[in-house]
Order: structure tokens, then C-alpha cells, then sequence
């Protein structure tokens, strides 16, 4: 992504006080700024202007932030969107992370949750998908973003050109391209000398061979292949697991101001399917979440043994108290990000 310093950021928010005073403030630290007071306004600033980062709020007159963000992704899916609510909008909240928002932040927020967000998304890796293929393409979305990357995805490589200059991907896939961009898929690499560009085709791909940065994998792709381009970040990785967005999502932020490399997923479902469980160190769970804690725990431990899994009770029970009879780490709602994190460093 861009220097931190360069980071083009949009508020849109139909509260004018908080417009003014989250954008004075950010400005402030270096950040170049836009208002909108609502979704339609946001669309026609994002027409005329890249944003890196979008922040919007869920209940806007006219337009919703979600509405306002499923339109931004036609016109920019390099923006990062981050929601904003002060209302417990369950399933528009749960549609805007499914969609591809970043976080939910509650109102009312500390600026410091604005900052972390902010630093958060800017110290992410960034992943280029381009295929046209549903399938693959979703594959591999989900691999970047379980390896802690920011994914992007686009149909062409010619339609990718602004967003690759300007926010420099350290990895590119071009998923079975034709004949006609290897011309492009060339060029692209030459230019972009830091970016692995990766062609994943069925067919063998000499044409490439003498470029330094260009890998290729064959088709069909596994997790396995891909592994090599995902680096260790040296970042402890902690997953949050529970449908209750919001809550889930201030202690991601709090967990990414303390250096841990924090993932939210809104199931267990999503967590096994899509999550790297051998390389994940921490894995907080909302026993909402979960019908067999017993067998949720066996699954996690047979693939991470090392995993440190605290389980998150709504009261005090039976099992809760087991499980602490046994030393696995249980906490009970309520409880702030302090109480978490000291669960979390406990030897």
C-alpha cells in the first residue's frame, strides 16, 4: 500500500460533528481527507477521487453505508471500507462483512480504534486476484485472507492497472489467462519488480520461465501450493469467532494496537473452512457458536496442538466451570480487551 502518510481517506457520515472531527483529526496526522454527509455523496466523491480507505457509517439517509459500499466496489474494489453504527444492526452488519468490509467499528469509538484501523489495513500485505472464473477466484481469496493479506479482485489485467501503480501488491494472480496477456502479464512483472506475479494455468507456461518474478502454479490448486507465497509475518495470529460483529471486531482493533495479527470469522464454520488453523496461535471462541465445545477443541488441537483456544461463555455454567478444571482458558461476557489480552499472555 502507500506510505502510511499518503493514505486517501473518505468519512461518510450524516453526523456533521463527527465528520469534522474525525477528519480534522486525522488530517492532523498526515492523512488526506474527504466528507460526505451521506451515500449518495460518498459515490460521487469515489467517481472523482482513489480512496484507499472508506469510512462509513451503516444508517445514512437515502442510502445505507452498506448499500453506499456494495456501489463502491463496482467503482473501486481497491477501497478498503470500514463500517461505523451506533445501532445493533445485526444483519446489516453481518452484510457488510460478508460483502468484504474490513471491521465494524461501534459509536461511540475512541479515535485511537479510528488510528488502529487505519494502521491496520495500511501494514497489511495486499493480494491481486484477477480471473474470471468463480471457483478459483474464490479460492484464492480465501487463502489471502486467512494468510493475513488484504484481497482484491479484478476480471482483466488491463482494468487492474491503476490499482497495481498505486497500491504496489506483493502478489498478483493471474488466473488462466489467454494467450493474447502474455504480452501484458510480461510487462506487468517487468514494471512491478517487488510483486511475485503468479499465473495459475492448466496448460505448461514456458513463456515465462526466464522471469525473475514470475511463478507458475498448475491447475487443480491446492492449499499446499500456495504456501510458498505466504510468509510468516512474524505476527502472532489470533482469530475471533463469533456472529456478534461488533463486539468481535473492537477486539480485533484492540488486539492489532497490541502487534497480533487478529482475523475475525462470524462461525466455525467459516473458521475450518477457511482459516490457517496450524498457524494460528490464539483462537477465541463465543460458545455461542459452537454445539460440541468437546469436539470443537479436539478438531482445533489435532491440527494446531500448540493453539492456545479460550472459550467465551454469555454466564457462568457447568461446562465453563469444567473447562477450567482442566486449564483451558475460559472467559464470561462481559469483558473488555485488558481481561482478554491477560488471559491471552498468561504462560
Amino acid at each position: 500500500m502507500n506510505s502510511e502518510k499518503n493514505l486517501s481517506i473518505l468519512i461518510a457520515d450524516d453526523e456533521e460533528g463527527l465528520r469534522f472531527s474525525l477528519a480534522s483529526i486525522l488530517e492532523i496526522e498526515g492523512y488526506s481527507v474527504q466528507t460526505a454527509g451521506d451515500g449518495l455523496e460518498a459515490l460521487e466523491l469515489v467517481k472523482k477521487t482513489v480512496f484507499d480507505i472508506a469510512f462509513f457509517d451503516i444508517r445514512m439517509p437515502g442510502m445505507n453505508g452498506v448499500e453506499a459500499f456494495k456501489k463502491i466496489k463496482e467503482i473501486s474494489p481497491g477501497t478498503i471500507v470500514v463500517m461505523m453504527t451506533a445501532y445493533a444492526m445485526n444483519d446489516l452488519i453481518k452484510e457488510a462483512i460478508k460483502e468484504g468490509a474490513f471491521a465494524c467499528i461501534s459509536k461511540p469509538f475512541e479515535i485511537e480504534d479510528v488510528l488502529n484501523a487505519v494502521k491496520d489495513i495500511n501494514s497489511k500485505k495486499t493480494g491481486l486476484v484477477i480471473s474470471k472464473d468463480g471457483e478459483t477466484k474464490d479460492f484464492l481469496i480465501s487463502n489471502l485472507k486467512s494468510s493475513g493479506f488484504i484481497a482484491v479482485e479484478k476480471d482483466s489485467l488491463e482494468s487492474s492497472d491503476d490499482f497495481i501503480i498505486r497500491r504496489e501488491p506483493e502478489l498478483i494472480f493471474a488466473a488462466e489467462p489467454e494467450q493474447n496477456s502474455f504480452s501484458k502479464i510480461k510487462e506487468t512483472a517487468q514494471k512491478m519488480k517487488k510483486s511475485t506475479v503468479v499465473v495459475v494455468t492448466a496448460a505448461e507456461c514456458k513463456e515465462f520461465e526466464k522471469i525473475k518474478n514470475i511463478k507458475c502454479l498448475r491447475l487443480p490448486l491446492s492449499k499446499g501450493a500456495l504456501s510458498e507465497f505466504f510468509l510468516d509475518s512474524g505476527k502472532k495470529k489470533a482469530v475471533l469467532i463469533s456472529s456478534e460483529t461488533i463486539w468481535s471486531n473492537n477486539l480485533k482493533l484492540a488486539l492489532v494496537a497490541k502487534g497480533y495479527d487478529a482475523v475475525y470469522c462470524p462461525s466455525a464454520e467459516i473458521f475450518f473452512a477457511g482459516q490457517d488453523i496450524e498457524n494460528s496461535s490464539y483462537i477465541i471462541c463465543d460458545t455461542v457458536e459452537i454445539p460440541d465445545i468437546e469436539g470443537f477443541y479436539k478438531n482445533v488441537k489435532q491440527k494446531n496442538d500448540k493453539a492456545k483456544i479460550i472459550f467465551v461463555f454469555d454466564f457462568e455454567s457447568a461446562i465453563s466451570e469444567s473447562l477450567k478444571k482442566h486449564d483451558i482458558p475460559v472467559l464470561h461476557k462481559p469483558f473488555d480487551a485488558h481481561d482478554l489480552l491477560a488471559e491471552m499472555e498468561k504462560a
